[in-house]
C-alpha cells in the first residue's frame, strides 16, 4: 500500500533537511577547533587531515594550563575580574544614559542622541594614541583602569540598545509615579529598569564578550605579565622557533568556554533583548 506524502509534509522535510545541512556546515569549524585541541602536535599537520583521532589527548589541557611561559590561572583570574567590573560599569552607565535619552524630556535630546550614535563610526585605533598620553600623564599605565574605565562611560551601542527598549515604556507610567511622589532615581530603578530586563541582559552578554576577548587595550596599556589578561596570554604559546599549536587550541578552548556557557544559558534573553531593542522606539 503506497503512502502519499502531502505537499506540506514534503516542504517540512526539505526545510528541516536544509536547516540540518546548514547546522552541520556552521558547527564544523567548532568541531575542528575542539578536535585540534585533543590532537598531538604531529597529528595537526597530517595530510590528508583526519576528522577523528584516537586516542584523544586530554593532557593538552593540563599542559596548556601549566605552560611555563605564563601563569595561566592568574591571567584567567585577571580577565574574570576585569570582565566582571566592566560588565557592571557597562550596564549601569549605559542604562542611566539611555534613561535620560528615553524617559526624560529635554530640549535637543534627540539631536544629542544622534551625535552619541555618530561616535560609533570613530575607529578605536584613532583614539588609542591620545588616550595613551592621557593615561600616562595620570600615571595609570600598567594598571587595569585604562582597560575598565571606558565601560563606565556608556558605550554608544549599549546605550542605543537599552534606549530603544526603554522607548517602548510609556512615559506616562513613570510620570504618574513622579506625581505620586516617586523621585527620578526611584522611577529609574523600580519602574524603568525591570521592564528593560531583556535589553540589559543582552548588553551584559555583549559587554562580557567584548571585554573577555579584548586584546588591543590590554596589550598597549598593561606591561606586567602578572596583571595581563588571558587574551594577550594566548600569544605566549608562540615561541621564537615554533608554536605549540595543540596547546594553543587547548588553551583557546578553555578561554572560550565561559563565553560559550554564558550564551547557552542566556541565549533566550539575548535574542529577546536584541529583538525588543530593534522594534521599539
Amino acid at each position: 500500500m503506497k503512502t502519499k506524502i502531502s505537499g506540506k509534509t514534503l516542504r517540512m522535510l526539505l526545510c528541516y533537511g536544509a536547516l540540518t545541512g546548514l547546522a552541520v556546515i556552521f558547527c564544523f569549524p567548532l568541531y575542528w577547533f575542539l578536535l585540534n585541541s585533543l590532537k598531538t602536535y604531529e597529528q595537526i599537520f597530517q595530510f590528508p587531515p583526519k576528522f577523528f583521532v584516537w586516542p584523544l589527548r586530554f593532557a593538552n589541557y593540563g599542559e596548556a594550563y601549566q605552560y611555563s611561559a605564563l601563569n595561566f590561572g592568574k591571567m584567567l583570574q585577571n580577565s574574570a575580574v576585569i570582565t566582571f567590573l566592566s560588565v557592571i560599569g557597562a550596564v549601569i552607565s549605559s542604562s542611566i544614559v539611555a534613561f535620560g535619552f528615553s524617559q526624560i524630556r529635554w530640549r535637543g535630546r534627540d539631536q544629542v542622541f544622534v551625535l552619541v550614535i555618530l561616535t560609533m563610526i570613530i575607529p578605536t585605533e584613532v583614539v588609542l594614541t591620545p588616550l595613551y598620553f592621557i593615561y600616562n600623564r595620570l600615571h595609570l599605565l600598567d594598571t587595569w583602569i585604562p582597560v575598565i574605565a571606558p565601560f563606565f562611560f556608556a558605550k554608544p551601542f549599549y546605550t542605543f540598545m537599552i534606549r530603544q527598549s526603554m522607548m517602548g515604556i510609556p512615559v506616562e507610567l513613570s510620570e504618574s509615579a513622579m506625581i505620586d511622589g516617586c523621585s527620578i532615581w526611584k522611577r529609574f530603578i523600580f519602574i524603568v529598569l525591570p521592564q528593560s530586563k531583556p535589553a540589559l541582559l543582552a548588553v551584559m552578554i555583549m559587554a562580557m564578550q567584548d571585554q573577555w576577548n579584548n586584546y588591543l587595550e590590554p596589550l598597549i596599556y598593561i606591561s606586567t605579565n602578572s596583571k595581563q589578561t588571558i587574551s594577550v596570554g594566548l600569544t605566549f604559546f608562540s615561541g621564537m622557533y615554533n608554536v605549540q599549536w595543540n596547546l594553543v587550541f587547548a588553551a583557546a578552548v578553555i578561554v572560550a568556554l565561559p563565553i560559550l556557557i554564558t550564551f547557552i544559558f542566556l541565549q533566550k534573553y539575548f535574542i529577546q533583548g536584541v529583538v525588543v531593542s530593534g522594534v521599539k522606539g
